[in-house]
């Protein structure tokens, strides 16, 4: 063969080895793809299953039960990775990735029985806090964050002792809320001072339309507020027909509570009732006598108008005083849209009997939320456990001079489970815009000793269920005692 010929055949060898070359690759692309889930040669016939069964080789391509998609793997079979836990971070003022720090008031029984005001206390208040929560803490905490409390006692009648115990639990320490609020004749100018001065997330307090208009933090509260309790109660007068025959009324409130005339006599006109006069009692609870001396005026105002009624707004104990020493207990009506207050009187009603009859509206009786397995479990035996020698009895066996811990415990573990699982909804790093949307999901949810509780757009307050309720002096140390079922 001359050197041409094997030139020729040695190209034309080349070639031919060139091309089984491409082809096999070609093959591979065909049948090992890490992009496509189809296997074997002819990529439209995947069957049934997804699987041609016609390429079983040892190439791996075979993507049996087991998904193994050989050495290149398929990406679309691949399990998704777990999405990174969010860590917990400073996301917010008294938030850090381990603690939440709250401050929490409570009131100076020490003072109030100093000046007569009050006959005994609550107990030891801040151990009952700390035994709660400790016992969150011991349980996990909030999302895995710690509670961390600082505490104050206040005057419910002293302006400057409210604003001074206001600045210790929101400007002077670093504080994501505020647990309990203030309660009391100050109570208009201290919580907001909390949730508007100080723009200090707030569970508890006293709610009112115009100390709400002044917030600029979150604010919630477990019970139903004065102005949830004036549509309320006169609904379920209407509904009873224990309004029927009223045609005269007269509103009183005190000054505190000066906010809510115009919604109580707008509240009480759309309904049908007449307004025959209103008045403001200016004085505060801690000067009787010029209470006492304004109200002698206001008496003489709701005889001269012929009322059938007096509408009670705010705390009821010096307008049902005025009220007795007018004459008018059992000439006229008194109804109260402040429940709280009317169970607790104090002491400068020196004869409890003649507030027996007054009306209000209230939720769960005492008894009712004591006899709750939750109150029990997650509150009553809590405290038992942590402070032996608490005096825990059924709500109704106190003296009117006996310490009452069932008052702390009811108010301070309600307000602790509602601060709780709403920022538990808020998700792992609490932001007030998140404590919102949080407390909007609430719809449907319990408290201990309130079965039924929901918040959301709107509604600011947990209470979902009233009745009509008449104060009973006999009653423990008195109070509003239920004479309809809770609707």
């Amino acid at each position: 063969m001359n050197s041409r010929a094997r030139r020729t055949l040695l190209r034309l060898f080349a070639i031919l080895l060139a091309t089984t070359l491409i082809a096999a690759a070609c093959g591979d692309d065909d049948g090992d793809s890490g992009d496509d889930a189809s296997v074997g040669d002819d990529t439209d016939d995947t069957g049934d299953d997804g699987n041609d069964g016609d390429d079983t080789g040892d190439d791996g391509d075979d993507t049996g039960d087991d998904g193994d998609t050989g050495d290149g793997g398929d990406d679309a079979e691949d399990p998704e990775p777990d999405e990174p836990e969010e860590e917990r971070t400073a996301s917010w003022r008294g938030v850090t990735a381990d603690t939440i720090t709250v401050g929490i008031a409570m009131l100076d029984f020490d003072l109030l029985k100093e000046l007569n005001l009050s006959q005994a206390g609550w107990g030891d208040q801040q151990a009952v806090w700390e035994a709660l929560i400790a016992d969150l803490n011991a349980n996990g905490g909030i999302n895995g964050r710690t509670l961390e409390a600082v505490y104050d006692f206040y005057s419910p009648i002293d302006a400057t002792d409210a604003d001074r115990s206001c600045t210790t639990l929101t400007l002077d320490q670093d504080v994501f809320a505020n647990l309990g609020g203030f309660v009391g004749p100050l109570a208009g100018t201290a919580d907001p001072c909390i949730v508007g001065l100080n723009n200090t997330f707030l569970v508890g307090g006293e709610q009112t339309a115009a100390e709400l208009a002044q917030a600029t933090a979150p604010w919630f509260h477990p019970a139903a507020s004065d102005e949830d309790n004036t549509g309320l109660l006169l609904d379920l007068l209407l509904d009873t027909g224990r309004a029927d025959g009223t045609e005269k009324v007269y509103t009183v409130g005190g000054a505190a509570a000066e906010g809510q005339q115009p919604i109580v006599i707008d509240a009480l006109e759309s309904r049908g009732f007449e307004v025959v006069g209103s008045s403001i009692v200016e004085a505060t609870d801690g000067d009787t006598f010029a209470q006492d001396t304004e109200l002698e005026v206001i008496m003489a105002k709701v005889q001269d108008e012929e009322a059938d009624v007096i509408f009670i707004h705010g705390t009821p104990s010096s307008t049902i005083r005025g009220a007795a020493n007018a004459g008018l207990i059992g000439e006229i009506a008194l109804w109260a849209n402040d429940s709280a207050g009317l169970a607790n009187l104090g002491n400068t009603i020196e004869d409890k009997s003649v507030a027996d009859g007054v009306l209000t509206a209230t939720g769960p009786t005492d008894t009712e939320i004591y006899d709750d397995p939750a109150y029990q479990t997650q509150c009553n035996d809590v405290v038992a456990a942590a402070i032996p020698d608490a005096d825990l009895r059924p709500p109704t066996e106190y003296a009117v001079d006996e310490e009452n811990w069932f008052n702390p415990i009811r108010r301070y573990c309600q307000h602790l489970s509602l601060f709780v699982q709403i920022v538990e909804a808020a998700g792992i790093n609490p932001t007030y815009d998140s404590i919102v949307e949080a407390a909007n999901s609430l719809t449907d949810f319990s408290l201990p000793g309130m079965p039924s509780a929901s918040l959301g757009p709107g509604k600011l307050t947990a209470a979902a269920t009233a009745r009509l309720s008449a104060y009973d002096s006999t009653e423990g140390d008195g109070m509003p005692v239920p004479i309809t079922e809770l609707q």
